[in-house]
């Protein structure tokens, strides 16, 4: 395959990537004062009997750490406490990192966005109950003071400016946003680090996961020749045919994974393009990000696109949606390598069962158990019944 500077090229490659460690204050030192008496050339006075020949201070211990220091993603340290009761997320898609690694119930803030997603309220019902502190989709409207009465013992936040103004609430804050693979394996790393043992564990069994669908997918696409990879248009959303993904994103390194490649030339996450650039890259497959199948009926019937090659062999679909979408910002894209190669290449990967893949990762990170039903719903973008 070919490389890109932000590219995940091959399992060799991915497994000598150099991610972002974390460091924290532990234990604190102890330290031991001593008390000796001096030598002398002449006899030692007989000590009076009510007094001690010598005496020793006992050693005193430094009390035990409370808090750990954590870099965040933006590269600023922050003081996080070691045990953490309450969390507070102002990042819609980070919800599901924090479900992911078993710690939704210490959820007591959430966002408008994540709350009303299907999914995540089938998997985890308790998000009824969780408060929604920001309103709108991007960074939305945050309402510290909603947020500070809950007295959560750290947020998390993508938004610098949110970010910036929590912190000058006093809301101990951890900047998680990230852009591409290698930043969503060190915000899992990151957030299980900042939540505790068991998250940390989690985080280490989902990096082994994507570990391993990145060396399946890589050694079967490896050899794929440039003029043999299908072409691949990435729609963001049904809400705009024009606003796609091009070069050095997420979004691009899954595409070129998967063995194929980005029909956009342009560089840059969520970009806007006029209707003739769209027609002018032809592509062979169109993804729909955050679409159900009905939108991509109305593509499909939509005149302005009939000449395009993937419309005219039926090669548009709706990207998989779960507790989040999959092919952005969601700990669910491990499973997006999978879906996307063997779309792109199904003569590759017959054996792969995604409905299979699909069960497992749920059962294993969300202790839910999918029915065939709902994982073939999952993976073509419908909600649930």
């Amino acid at each position: 395959m070919s490389s890109k500077a932000n590219g995940i090229i091959s399992s060799n490659e991915i497994t000598r990537r150099k991610f972002i460690k974390f460091g924290a204050t532990g234990a604190a030192t102890v330290s031991l004062i001593g008390m000796f008496g001096c030598s002398s050339t002449e006899e030692p006075a007989e000590p009076e009997a009510t007094e001690d020949a010598s005496s020793e201070t006992e050693p005193t211990a430094e009390p035990e750490a409370t808090t750990q220091v954590i870099t965040d993603l933006t590269g600023a340290e922050v003081e996080v406490p070691l045990e953490i009761e309450k969390i507070a997320d102002l990042w819609h898609a980070h919800n599901q990192i924090v479900i992911m690694l078993g710690a939704g119930d210490k959820l007591v803030g959430t966002t408008e966005n994540f709350k009303n997603r299907a999914w995540a309220n089938v998997v985890y019902p308790r998000l009824a109950e969780v408060e929604a502190l920001v309103v709108g989709s991007g960074a939305g409207e945050v309402n510290y003071e909603e947020a500070l009465s809950l007295e959560p013992d750290v947020v998390f936040a993508s938004d610098e400016e949110v970010t910036e103004n929590a912190r000058n609430q006093g809301l101990t804050t951890v900047n998680v946003m990230f852009q591409d693979y290698e930043g969503l394996r060190n915000n899992v790393t990151l957030t299980g680090q900042v939540l505790g043992v068991d998250a940390q564990a989690a985080a280490d069994a989902w990096a082994a996961m994507l570990d391993e669908n990145i060396d399946l997918v890589a050694s079967r696409t490896e050899g794929i020749a440039d003029a043999d990879k299908p072409r691949i248009l990435h729609i963001v959303s049904p809400q705009s045919y024009t606003m796609v993904d091009g070069t050095n994103t997420i979004v691009d390194e899954w595409i070129e994974l998967a063995g194929g490649v980005n029909a956009i030339e342009t560089e840059g996450n969520r970009i806007e393009l006029t209707l003739e650039e769209i027609l002018g890259s032809d592509p062979d497959i169109i993804i729909i990000g955050s679409a159900k199948p009905e939108d991509v009926d109305a593509f499909l019937a939509d005149e302005q696109f009939s000449g395009l090659t993937a419309v005219q062999n039926g090669f548009v679909y709706a990207n998989p949606e779960g507790v989040f979408p999959w092919d952005r910002y969601s700990g669910e894209e491990a499973l997006q390598i999978l879906w996307a190669a063997k779309f792109f290449n199904p003569d590759l990967f017959e054996d792969v069962d995604m409905v299979q893949k699909t069960q497992e990762f749920y059962s294993k990170f969300y202790g839910y158990d999918l029915t065939d039903d709902e994982a073939t719903r999952i993976l073509e973008g419908e909600l649930p019944e």
